[in-house]
């Protein structure tokens, strides 16, 4: 294990307790809105899913969603793509990677797509401890109903984490087992990718154990979940980290070093971030199903 994974495996390690509890918690997993009978009619996500367990659907949609809606690598800008699965899949489903976008809008087509099929489903978002690093993650959480847990679930890699006896892990526990080093990751694996695996299950590991330092999370997850109006945004922290000054200076960080024509934006930023609210969920809070 090389330096940089001993520091952040051991960051983990020390910041493990997520005792905090937010007051007037709400949770929402909505699988009934309108508009999903109009992306299950346009798309084949129930053909997809199938008709095993709920592992089996959430798996086969996963691999679905990797392989057709392409992760671009920040070559071109999608920011005008709507943040809906409906808009993205028109945008990039089956176009190849000249019409990729980034993980989140991977995750909210997956996301999304589960919900429409009666699966609970939460987009979250995955950052890591330094607050100079302008790189992030964002994956999905699925609760499967024969396993009665949640699990993560990464439609940027077709990827999720497994203990020794082959059981799929929920993020705390990936993140707990990625401080241990006693991880593997499934076997088809960011499957069209061409090189060695083991290597790249290496620089996977490493990259989930930087970004899983903390999580942020919406409390209606539906539909358009980025879209809508008024959503209270929950931060999963470990006890002891002070996430409010991360987020203040990972904006200072963005706005002396971002490129010239995107300052601005930065910069309007930083005041709502100097003054948010935060909502630090506590363990048993964040598995809530509702």
């Amino acid at each position: 294990m090389n330096t940089e994974s001993l520091l952040l495996t051991g960051a983990l390690k020390v910041f493990s307790d997520f005792t905090c509890s937010a007051e007037g918690y709400s949770i929402e997993h909505d699988t009934n809105h309108p508009k999903y009978e109009l992306l299950k009619s346009t798309y084949p996500i129930v053909q997809i899913a199938g008709n095993g367990s709920d592992f089996s659907k959430a798996t086969s949609l996963l691999r679905w969603v990797h392989d057709d809606v392409l992760h671009g690598g920040g070559a071109k800008d999608v920011d005008f793509v709507p943040k809906d699965p409906l808009s993205i899949l028109d945008y990039a489903f089956g176009k190849g990677r000249e019409f990729g976008v980034y993980c989140r809008l991977q995750a909210i087509v997956f996301t999304e797509s589960c919900l429409s099929i009666g699966l609970l489903a939460r987009t979250i978002h995955c950052l890591p401890f330094s607050p100079n690093d302008f790189d992030s993650h964002v994956v999905s959480m699925v609760y499967i109903e024969e396993m009665k847990k949640w699990i993560l679930l990464d439609p940027g890699s077709n990827a999720y984490f497994l203990d020794e006896d082959g059981n799929a892990l929920s993020p705390l526990e990936a993140r707990q087992r990625l401080a241990d080093n006693r991880i593997a990751v499934n076997s088809d694996f960011e499957p069209n990718d061409t090189k060695n695996f083991d290597e790249r299950v290496t620089w996977y590991k490493q990259y989930m154990a930087k970004n899983l330092f903390y999580i942020k999370f919406s409390s209606i997850n539906t539909f358009g979940t980025d879209l809508v109006k008024h959503q209270t945004t929950f931060h999963l922290i470990p006890r002891g980290f002070n996430v409010k000054d991360r987020e203040i200076a990972y904006c200072e960080y963005a706005i002396a070093n971002c490129p010239e024509h995107l300052r601005q934006g930065w910069e309007d930023l930083l005041p709502s971030v100097r003054n948010q609210e935060i909502h630090a969920v506590s363990e048993e809070q964040f598995f809530r199903r509702a």
